[in-house]
């Protein structure tokens, strides 16, 4: 049945059906862009993002009766290239480049097997496309198969199967299944509802151009082996337990081409994510000044699956609406059975479709079990009355997780391979978006994946505004991994423009190889350690951190770690300001350009951290600390009294500390009170003051250089 346009999915969890992808109580979110110097507002540690699917219509087109009434054309190419036989319109082979369009309604499914030498067209008109036995759309061959929603129309694809095995080679796990390269293009709209699957999945190429997109489903919204670009348009793409976007390869093809880069281009695109928002084999690219990327992941999606706490006593029960209630018989025989009433928790919900979850007890004495659903017109009690329920369950010994799902007035079900683990008294589901790393900045992380951005190899941000609230870190790049290409992935972030906000439960972020930043703005507005990397070069841009811990820690433990060669720098942290691991003498952290301001709020840290000194060439710099902290690190720096100098004031929140550094003039707006070691290089006479007031024009972050 449906309810509100949307069909009713309930979801039995023995254990917990999804964990450390969850999401909590929120609102939806407000822009998230950002200007320079300017935070986007990604909200505080509670708020998750993501309207209903009723508000985004994505089952707007939906119909629930076996409708065959389709219209066929050719548009051009060659002719009569088409069956449709009982449900299954199939394309067959063409002996030119050729376009077709549909439009109408199916309750069936689309083949497309056109040969390999030609071009093929699917041209989408008002089209409605529903399947629930097997995948709505299969490409198995063409030369470059396209498939364009038309100016003015809106078409609709519903995935309704079961969850499809990984193991069954001849399954196709997306609404949209290719074998070879696809485009989905057009500049009208297409909505993908798969409600266990893969959104839309090649097996090559995947390129989405120019059209509005909407993808929900359960694992990745897009995924393409090979390669996966988005080109202008307007994408939503929602997964409520795997990634937002995929590639899995990181080879070379026959013709050159590096497989596994994730590209966007032009558009805007949000993605809510359960687990990785993109999630790229080899390198992520983003660029032009039109590009708009928004992501989600983990609980800061609403239509994530909770983070549930496993009880060994209990079973979960999961359903999409506060309308309606359960009951279980947990039966022996005829004669022996037990009633469990429950009323679910409506204070609760998340999930794809905004689930409520409720739990009730297990009963080891009883050997099936049955669930009644009821509406909320109907009297909850045992058989009287009431929507739909399920034949008998036998609890299942293999699997932890049961579908349950109502449609015209009956039930579905089948028992499912989710599987579930246990970590710091919190389900973990496994095999999803690839393991979560360690857990030394948010210990509640679960053991796999829900960062923003994480690239096999580099992630290359050129233009455009990037916008990412994650449960882990915000970007992430791997480096030292055997990549199929031969050759070593290099985990390199690089920011060469654009403006990139993060808000992060662990790093901003986390390059394995170098951070590097040459322009644009980066504003990590949250994070545990807001910029970590071997070796992290600043040398142009507005770059700015808050974080929990250090506000940027160079790992290397040799050579220079950190250096500061230009641009504009703004660290608020309560560890340590900047953090270099390198033994090298003086030549931990080099300053030698731009203006920079470190602030630490932790008398156990320093604002400047060595193992063995640093170095200064040039630029302004100013460094708050605790007195009673580590000043003798903040202060290890070659020739320190022929650059800089150290201060000791009292310094009040929203009060003023006063720079003059040569010919420079820095203003800070503090944001809290210390009595401070106040560090200044650049200048050994420089003139350090507190004040109540100021006329300076500050930024976002209270600063003005002058």
């Amino acid at each position: 049945m449906k309810t509100n346009g949307i069909p009713i999915c309930i979801i039995l969890a023995l254990l917990v059906l999804m964990s450390g992808c969850g999401k909590k109580d929120g609102t939806s979110g407000g822009d998230p862009s950002a200007s320079q110097g300017n935070a986007a507002d990604l909200g505080d540690a509670s708020e998750s993002f993501g309207e209903s699917l009723s508000e985004l219509g994505a089952y707007d087109g939906y119909f629930e009766n076996d409708a065959v009434d389709v219209t066929v054309e050719c548009v051009s190419g060659t002719q009569g290239c088409y069956t449709l036989e009982g449900n299954v319109l199939t394309f067959t082979a063409v002996g030119e480049d050729s376009v077709y369009s549909v439009s109408g309604r199916l309750k069936g499914s689309i083949v497309i097997d056109v040969g390999d030498d030609y071009q093929f067209d699917l041209e989408l008109y008002g089209f409605s496309l529903v399947s629930d036995e097997t995948n709505p759309v299969t490409v198995l061959s063409g030369d470059e198969v396209s498939i364009k929603a038309k100016s003015g129309y809106e078409n609709d694809i519903y995935d309704l199967r079961e969850a499809v095995s990984g193991e069954d080679d001849m399954a196709r796990a997306g609404a949209l299944h290719s074998e070879v390269d696809l485009e989905i293009a057009g500049k009208g709209s297409l909505t993908v509802v798969s409600e266990n699957n893969n959104g839309i999945h090649s097996k090559d190429d995947l390129q989405v151009k120019n059209l509005t997109l909407l993808v929900v489903c359960v694992d990745n919204a897009l995924k393409g082996n090979d390669s996966v670009s988005l080109e202008a348009g307007t994408s939503t793409l929602i997964s409520s337990g795997g990634d937002g976007i995929k590639t899995t390869n990181s080879d070379v093809s026959q013709k050159g081409n590096q497989r596994g880069t994730v590209t966007v281009t032009g558009g805007t695109h949000t993605i809510y994510a359960a687990c990785d928002g993109i999630d790229a084999a080899y390198n992520v690219v983003v660029e032009d000044s039109s590009t708009v990327l928004n992501i989600y992941t983990d609980r800061y999606s609403n239509y994530s699956n909770e983070v549930t706490s496993v009880s060994e006593s209990v079973y979960y029960i999961r359903y999409s609406s506060r309308s309606y209630s359960y009951s279980v018989k947990y039966v022996n025989s005829d004669e022996d059975v037990l009633w469990v009433n429950a009323t679910h928790d409506s204070s609760v919900s998340g999930g794809m479709t905004g689930y409520e979850y409720d739990s009730f007890p297990k009963r080891t004495d009883y050997a099936k079990m049955q669930i009644f659903i009821y509406s909320s017109d109907m009297e909850q009690g045992q058989e009287e009355e009431y929507l739909a329920c399920s034949e008998l369950l036998t609890p299942s010994t293999s699997y932890e997780t049961i579908a349950i799902t109502s449609r015209g007035g009956s039930l579905s079900y089948s028992w499912t391979n989710y599987t579930t683990s246990v970590q710091n008294g919190m389900g973990a589901m496994g095999g999803m978006g690839g393991m979560g790393g360690m857990q030394d900045g948010n210990t509640d992380k679960g053991d796999h994946s829900t960062k923003g951005i994480k690239a096999g190899n580099e992630i290359m941000i050129q233009d455009g505004t990037v916008s990412i609230k994650s449960y882990d870190d915000s970007l992430h790049a791997n480096n030292g991994a055997a990549l199929e290409n031969g050759e070593t992935s290099l985990g390199n972030i690089t920011v060469n423009g654009g403006t990139v906000t993060v808000y992060s439960n662990d790093d901003g972020l986390h390059a394995d190889g170098t951070v590097s930043v040459t322009g644009g703005t980066v504003s990590v507005v949250n994070s545990y350690e807001g910029i970590e990397g071997n070796s992290i070069h600043i040398s142009g841009g507005y770059v700015s951190v808050r974080a929990s811990d250090d506000g940027m820690n160079g790992t290397a433990t040799s050579g220079t770690a950190i250096t500061i060669g230009g641009g504009t720098v703004y660290i608020y942290c309560s560890g340590d300001g900047l953090d270099s691991n390198s033994r090298t003498s003086y030549e931990g952290i080099v300053f030698s350009g731009g203006n920079t301001v470190v602030i630490t709020t932790s008398g156990g840290n320093s604002a400047i951290d060595t193992e063995q000194g640093y170095s200064y060439t040039g630029g302004c710099v100013v460094a708050c600390m605790p007195r009673g902290g580590m000043s003798n690190e903040a202060t290890h720096c070659r020739s320190f009294s022929s650059v800089g100098s150290m201060k000791t004031l009292s310094l009040s929140e929203g009060g003023f500390l006063i720079a003059e550094i040569g010919g420079s003039t820095a203003t800070v707006q503090m944001p809290c009170s210390m009595s401070a070691y106040v560090i200044v290089l650049g200048d050994p006479s420089a003139s350090v003051s507190a004040k109540s007031s100021s006329s300076a024009a500050l930024d976002a972050n209270g600063v003005s250089w002058s």
